[in-house]
Parts: C-alpha cells; sequence; structure tokens
C-alpha cells in the first residue's frame, strides 16, 4: 500500500494539536486542505483515525495505534531532510581527502587552513600514501578526492585535473656544493652518492623513466620514504638528493642547499586532483574541489 507522506505529516500534526485549524496553520496549508488530507487517509487505511467534536478532534483506538508509529517515522525523515539542508548550506558534513607527500608540502595546507576557517562545521580528514596507494583508496571509497602526482595509472575510471606544476631537480648540501660552479650531465652523477625517493613513490617512477630515457640507469646509495628526509640527508652531506624545487625553495634560499644544474632539461611534472568518474561527490567534497579550482585558475597554476 503506497501512501503519500504528507498525508501522514497532515495526520501527525492534528494529532499533536487536536485542532484542525491549529494543525492548517503550523503546516502553512488551509484549513480544508488537512480536512481533506485526514479523509483520505482514512480511506486508504479502511478506518477512522479522529473522532470529531465541537472542541476539536481525539485520536481513536486506531487512530492512536498510526500515530505511535508514524509521528516517529515523520520525525525521522523530517530531521533527515534538516541534515541533508545542513549538509547542502555546509554546516554539517565530511571530507575524506587523500594526498602524496609532495601534495601535502607543496599545496594542500592553505586550502585546508581556508577551507576549516570558512566551514568549521566540516570534518576533514586527510589520508597521506604514495599516487599509487591513494588511487586505490579511490577505488575502494576510502576517500573522496586524492591529490596525486601525475601522471597515474588506470586513468580510464579516473576524472583527473591538474592543480599545480613543480619541477624535478637535483640538490646538495655543502660537501658536494662545487658542482654547482658549473653546469654537469647528468651522466656525472653517476660518480657520486645519489639520494632518492623509494620505489613505490609515483616520483620515483618518473624520474627513474627519465634517467633511463637518457640511458641512466642509477641506483640509489639511500632510499627515502619521504621528500623532507631526502632533504635533510643532502644537507648533512650524504649524498646528492633527487627532489621536487618547489619542495626545497626555502632550503635554497637560505643556502643549505645548493642546485645542481645540467645541460639536459629535467622534467616538469603536474599535481593533480582525481576522483571517480561518475561517482557524486558530497556537498562538502565539491566544495572544497571547487573551492581548489577557482584558486588555482585565478593564480594560473594549472598548465
Amino acid at each position: 500500500m503506497h501512501i503519500n507522506l504528507e498525508l501522514y505529516r497532515f495526520f501527525c500534526e492534528t494529532a499533536k494539536t487536536g485542532n484542525v485549524t491549529k494543525a492548517a496553520e503550523n503546516l502553512y496549508v488551509s484549513q480544508s486542505a488537512v480536512s481533506q488530507s485526514i479523509m483520505q487517509l482514512e480511506d486508504r487505511l479502511g478506518c477512522k483515525l479522529f473522532n470529531r467534536s465541537k472542541r476539536g478532534v481525539h485520536l481513536t483506538s486506531e487512530g492512536e495505534v498510526l500515530f505511535s508509529y508514524a509521528n516517529n517515522a515523520v520525525s525521522l525523515i523530517e530531521n533527515a531532510q534538516d541534515k541533508i539542508l545542513c549538509m547542502k548550506n555546509l554546516r554539517d558534513g565530511e571530507i575524506k581527502i587523500g594526498a602524496s607527500d609532495t601534495a601535502c608540502s607543496l599545496f594542500l595546507l592553505p586550502f585546508l587552513s581556508r577551507f576549516n576557517a570558512e566551514h568549521p562545521e566540516i570534518h576533514i580528514s586527510v589520508v597521506n600514501r604514495t599516487s599509487q596507494e591513494l588511487i586505490k583508496l579511490l577505488k575502494n571509497g576510502t576517500v573522496d578526492i586524492s591529490f596525486v602526482n601525475l601522471p597515474v595509472e588506470d586513468d580510464a575510471v579516473l576524472e583527473i585535473q591538474p592543480v599545480m606544476q613543480f619541477h624535478d631537480c637535483f640538490v646538495t648540501g655543502e660537501k658536494y656544493a662545487y658542482l654547482t660552479d658549473s653546469t654537469i650531465h647528468l651522466g656525472d652523477l653517476r660518480e657520486y652518492p645519489i639520494l632518492m625517493l623509494e620505489k613505490s613513490s609515483n616520483s620515483r617512477k618518473q624520474m627513474d623513466h627519465f634517467l633511463r630515457s637518457h640511458e641512466l640507469d642509477i641506483n640509489p646509495s639511500i632510499e627515502l620514504e619521504s621528500l623532507a628526509l631526502v632533504s635533510e640527508f643532502a644537507k648533512i652531506g650524504l649524498g646528492i638528493a633527487a627532489t621536487i624545487k618547489e619542495d626545497v625553495q626555502r632550503m635554497l634560499d637560505n643556502r643549505e642547499l645548493f642546485l645542481i644544474r645540467f645541460h639536459e632539461t629535467l622534467p616538469i611534472r603536474h599535481l593533480g586532483l582525481a576522483q571517480m568518474k561518475n561517482f557524486s561527490l558530497s556537498f562538502a567534497a565539491e566544495a572544497f574541489k571547487q573551492a581548489v579550482f577557482e584558486n588555482t585558475q585565478s593564480n594560473y597554476l594549472i598548465k
């Protein structure tokens, strides 16, 4: 039996007020609309729900049974509607974000800070993994969106939009700073200890691919899980670090690290925002995504 929810709303309000006129006022409808709705509900259920008198209306035995169930149901549905409205207006909700080390250190923090200040009721969770691991988390629904180093595999099922460009580079501390006195060839790196990210990271894979394209296969002396560690190890003289220029710019400016110049041109890569194709984002996640794109476009970060 299918019965319009509005009929139950009118019934419950009438039962609570004990007066059709008062129920109509509370519902912002006409008295006749309430009366007709109750009559229609009684007709569909095949029983009287109210006894009517000059003093108002009173529930019948059947009406009391219906009210004991319907009032809870209507309240739950109204609460759910209120919850959805709060989410739509960004007064409630959750964003689950995946981010690579590069995304966290170079891009994401200002957006998180601004969004949290503007929408403090939104719960934000961030998962930090490699780009390939983040794609898996997207696919199994653990995160809503991911900021990953491009390119990534399995992009056929993903919607990916670039949000920032960055530059691969090699840097050194004081120990090998003499290499920065002139421009060298990539092949000269064979003579020095090299510090790189672990093989599982997308940045490492892209660097290995680039070096192989120049017929150079380097086995690093130390592999680390984060760019921050790679930079710090280079700073204390443990080797030459393959890293991202934007990530070490402060250390370069402070002359804690030194940029090595090559005859060959090192690649420019991009950070991208990834989500599953044909999957709707929550109001909060969609708002965060739009905030990112509005800012990146206005600042010409998308290339």
